[in-house]
């Protein structure tokens, strides 16, 4: 049922995917009488064949006489719109001479059918609308137009243009506007929603055209369409056809790199291992800056960049154990620079700890500090520089796992679900929230904590579909666990929450009312997102493996007693 209903949700969205760039999907409702819907509904097939709208198909209500009807329209051609005139006037007279039809049922009446009130009502009915109108309202000011209407033309005027913008994105020209994207979106209510960031780009795309200036919609777009979005992709898995803006806020910011820009990626690139390491010496400065002039004033200066509970860097993590089952383990680029309180503590430390209590003897890849999966590159704009890094890390994995013989396991969701992307199954990459409930689990005692604990599904476990295993873990770790509902995507974005914090406090406005009382801390698999959420809450955040580490030591704990 689930199933039907879902095909039946996605029709008009998908008749809108493939229409011609530049065209508008039209949505109407009418209502008949029950018994007259088979011959009003073969009534609309001959007037779409007549009028040349061979796309257009229908849907509704049966048991309520109503009928969706949808089709494409170029407002943009002159004859096109005669085309469009002819046809809503054939359709209305049908409707209502043939059938008594309502022609707004379910929907509002809108500027499209207001010049046709009259019609449908009588002169006479209309008459007193008006009066009434006029009565309450005797200056025109309460949605003027949209239903009271003395223009017989109004539904041809002002039209909106459905502009082609997919030069850098193609799938963007399939966005209807439905809107089904916004509720996925960290930045919606805070900028820009999916589809406003859309009809911004149409916009400034047909300004580009035409020759004329961006003006300052070019300028608010910076912030607004770019700066703000976290390009989590949460929206193409509400879009019925699948667009993801964020890929195409990836290529407007390729396309707006300066060559210094690009420059200064290319050589980050290319010097990772340096790169890094710079990166973890400017994070140490913080720390010391942090302990003589305190957390607030940092964070002032720094324009909010430093959170709260910024992770330590910490050695990364030695294997010790030789026999068992091999597994690659790469601790990718944020686990290694974001370490922990203590290098026991450290995130690359504590899986391989956790594996080989499991029985896994871990294989980590040689020059593991110059690697990294490309997905910081990728969040630039920075396509090249990122696909290179990736096939140097794939490399290094084939290298590491014998050519596959052995899994490979990422300790990050974001890098987990960019390298499964790009590796297209030519290795078999798993992500750390998937291996542990997959192969960790069975293999584990583990002891249940007492106390409460969060967990939040970041938008790549999310993505690659890992509710389930990550409630599953949580829930074989502690007798209570939260996913907090209002809770999609944390705004953090890699960078965004450094850079636009504001983003960040947004996404996570509606957490603190789901913390459970008596929780001590929340668990991910994500660190830029744990940065994020301790920031927010004041509890701390870290890794999935560090409840399953805890959880495990402590059951073996117990058992020596």
């Amino acid at each position: 049922m689930e199933r039907l209903w879902n095909v039946r949700k996605g029709t008009f969205p998908a008749v809108g995917a493939v229409r011609k760039p530049g065209t508008t999907v039209i949505i109407e409702d009418v209502a008949v009488a029950v018994a007259d819907l088979a011959a009003c509904c073969l009534d609309l097939q001959q007037l779409f064949a007549r009028h040349g709208y061979h796309e257009a198909i229908i849907f509704g209500h049966a048991l309520e006489g109503n009928v969706h009807f949808v089709f494409t329209q170029d407002f943009g051609i002159e004859a096109e719109v005669a085309r469009y005139a002819a046809f809503m006037d054939d359709l209305c007279h049908t409707l209502v001479r043939k059938y008594d039809a309502s022609l707004k049922a379910e929907h509002g009446t809108g500027r499209n059918m207001a010049p046709f009130v009259e019609l449908e009502w009588g002169t006479q009915a209309y008459a007193l609308m008006q009066e009434i109108k006029q009565l309450f309202d005797p200056q025109g000011l309460l949605n003027p137009g949209v239903i009271i209407n003395s223009d017989a033309q109004a539904h041809l005027q002002n039209l909106k243009p459905m502009p082609a913008a997919g030069q850098l994105y193609a799938p963007v020209d399939r966005c209807i506007e439905c809107g089904f994207c916004e509720p996925q979106c960290p930045s919606h209510g805070l900028t820009l929603s999916p589809r406003q960031r859309i009809v911004g780009w149409r916009e400034l795309s047909r300004r580009e055209a035409a020759g004329e200036a961006p003006g300052a919609l070019g300028q608010d777009y910076l912030y607004m369409g770019l700066d703000t979005c976290a390009t989590c992709g949460l929206c193409a898995t509400a879009c019925p056809v699948g667009i993801e803006t964020g890929a195409l806020t990836r290529a407007v910011r390729g396309e707006q790199l300066s060559g210094v820009a690009r420059s200064l990626g290319h050589v980050a690139a290319n010097h990772f291992g340096a790169t890094q390491a710079l990166a973890r010496t400017a994070l140490k400065a913080g720390h010391w800056a942090e302990a003589i002039v305190g957390t607030q004033t940092l964070s002032r200066l720094t324009g909010g960049a430093w959170k709260e509970g910024m992770p330590s860097p910490q050695p990364l993590g030695r294997a010790t154990r030789t026999q068992g089952d091999k597994v690659v383990y790469f601790p990718t680029c944020a686990g290694r620079m974001f370490g922990a309180d203590s290098p026991e503590q450290a995130l690359s430390t504590t899986v391989i700890r956790v594996l080989e209590r499991a029985g896994y003897a871990p294989i980590v890849p040689d020059n593991v500090n110059s690697l990294c999966c490309g997905q910081s590159f990728a969040s630039k704009g920075l396509a090249q520089d990122a696909d290179h890094k990736a096939a140097e890390l794939e490399a290094a994995l084939l290298k590491a796992s014998n050519n596959g013989a052995y899994p490979v396991i990422l300790d990050a969701s974001a890098c987990s679900l960019r390298m499964k992307t790009f590796l297209a199954e030519r290795l078999k990459v798993y992500d750390l929230v998937e291996f542990a409930h997959d192969a960790l689990l069975p293999r584990l005692m583990l002891h249940k904590k007492a106390e409460p604990v969060l967990i939040h599904l970041n938008c790549s476990a999310r993505r690659m579909g890992f509710e389930g295993k990550l409630r599953q873990l949580a829930a074989a770790c502690a007798h209570q666990t939260v996913l907090p509902a209002e809770v999609k995507c944390c705004g953090f974005g890699g960078d965004r929450g450094f850079v636009v914090p504001e983003l960040n406090t947004h996404a996570l406005r509606k957490l603190h009312a789901e913390v459970p009382a008596g929780c001590c801390g929340g668990y991910s698999s994500n660190q830029t997102c744990e940065v994020g959420l301790t920031n927010a809450t004041g509890l701390p955040y870290r890794s999935i493996v560090h409840l399953l580490d805890e959880c495990s030591a402590e059951a073996a704990r117990l058992a020596t007693c």
